[in-house]
């Protein structure tokens, strides 16, 4: 007895069993010069919709729509995808790369083709997919690049995308496009960087560690009044002071008064 197939492949099977006119097969990537018309279609069952979207050099990694591909798709929002009608289990549609309001890049890109209006990273379990890969010579292009990492001192970790790649110095393969890197060493300042990587190409990236510096805070103290206590110099010992008796004073001064009386009344 012949298996069954699973009810899921039934309902979107062979999303893309995309008769691609025109195009250079090359190791499952179809080839087109930028400015071609990329003639897609396939086959789809249980459905009447599908969404279509594209990733790439250059793009938002959940996918662009096709047809305007400044604009990112949003998981959920039709309006964001390419909606192509499913007619007798069939469908197609034309990838025009002429006219996208900026200049494609050489590299490869993919199309998806999905049931449901969601992006790259909320694909389900079953879809389509293809890539394309445009030149400006009609040269198929590779699908990834290679970054080097040398960082002085060596042995900083390496961060592609928020995943750990290894330590410094270090050769990634991956896929060509935009990329985020992040280099940590422990007691030097984490180094940040965007880098776009060109299918073929080699992207060298050479740091110099930066220590973190210590920073040193000083308290500043409020200002407060002091009071100087100045200590007269000791008198030597075996000299004292004469002290005149209070009554003693009395007595004199009483005596010079009189005396000055009867010398004025002599005179007269």
């Amino acid at each position: 007895m012949p298996g069954t197939v699973p009810l899921e492949y039934l309902l979107t099977a062979i999303l893309i069993g995309m008769a691609l006119l025109c195009g250079v097969a090359t190791a499952g990537t179809f080839t087109y010069t930028i400015g071609d018309r990329v003639p897609l279609n396939g086959t789809a069952y249980a459905t009447n919709t599908m969404y279509i979207f594209a990733t790439g050099p250059g793009l938002d990694p959940d996918g662009v729509n096709p047809a305007q591909m400044k604009s990112p798709v949003v998981s959920g929002d039709p309006s964001t995808f390419v909606q192509v009608d499913v007619t007798n289990d069939r469908w197609s549609y034309i990838w025009n790369t002429a006219h996208q309001g900026f200049s494609l890049r050489e590299g490869t890109y993919t199309l998806y083709a999905v049931s449901q209006p969601v992006g790259k990273n909320d694909l389900p379990a079953v879809y389509g997919s293809i890539d394309i890969s445009l030149s400006r010579n009609g040269v198929s292009l590779p699908a990834t690049g290679t970054i080097t990492f040398n960082t002085s001192p060596s042995g900083a970790r390496v961060y592609v995308d928020s995943q750990s790649v290894g330590a410094t110095p270090k050769s990634l393969d991956t896929a060509t496009g935009p990329h985020t890197l992040r280099i940590e060493s422990p007691g030097y300042q984490t180094i940040l960087e965007s880098v776009t990587v060109n299918g073929g190409e080699t992207t060298a990236i050479e740091k110099i560690l930066v220590p973190v510096t210590a920073v040193i805070t000083i308290p500043v103290l409020s200002p407060t009044t002091q009071v100087t206590i100045t200590t007269l110099p000791p008198v030597p010992a075996g000299i004292t002071t004469q002290t005149i008796p209070l009554t003693a004073g009395i007595g004199i001064f009483a005596t010079s008064i009189s005396s000055l009386l009867w010398c004025n009344h002599r005179k007269k």
